[in-house]
């Protein structure tokens, strides 16, 4: 929850280049590594790609919605341009029905694994009374 929070309160002020993402950084590196290569990464269970991870779909709407027509005719975030790919995220931040909650980076922020449950409690040290247990009326 706090590096949902962090990333929310630092994207709501971005002043992002290409080279230096600057808010953005923290949700690129969380959905795609932010190295060299996360401009062009594929996600293996989806049509996710690209620095920001846009499913095809989610590009598609976006693109049009930006009046960019060569990158709706791109297909996958995955081949624009570093440039192209902030300004969708940027516009996709913004934009009716966009918004944060388009990016579900699970894990953000988690450099520990999930502490195991607390012990079951102990046993009781007192003992319930018999009596505890015969039907009401017949003590």
């Amino acid at each position: 929850m706090t590096a949902a929070l962090l990333i929310t309160a630092a994207l709501l002020n971005p002043a992002p280049t290409p080279t230096n993402l600057g808010p953005w950084a923290a949700l690129a590196t969380c959905e795609s590594g932010y190295g060299a290569d996360a401009w062009t990464a594929q996600n293996p269970h989806s049509t996710a790609s690209g620095r920001f991870q846009f499913l095809d779909t989610t590009w598609q709407w976006v693109t049009a919605d930006m009046d960019r027509p060569d990158l709706v005719d791109l297909g996958r975030a995955m081949h624009a341009t570093p440039d192209d790919q902030l300004a969708a995220a940027e516009h996709l931040r913004t934009m009716p029905g966009g918004g944060l909650h388009h990016w579900e980076c699970k894990g953000y922020g988690h450099t520990h694994p999930t502490p195991p449950p607390p012990p079951p409690p102990a046993p009781s040290a007192t003992k319930p009374q018999p009596w505890a247990y015969w039907p009401a009326g017949v003590v």
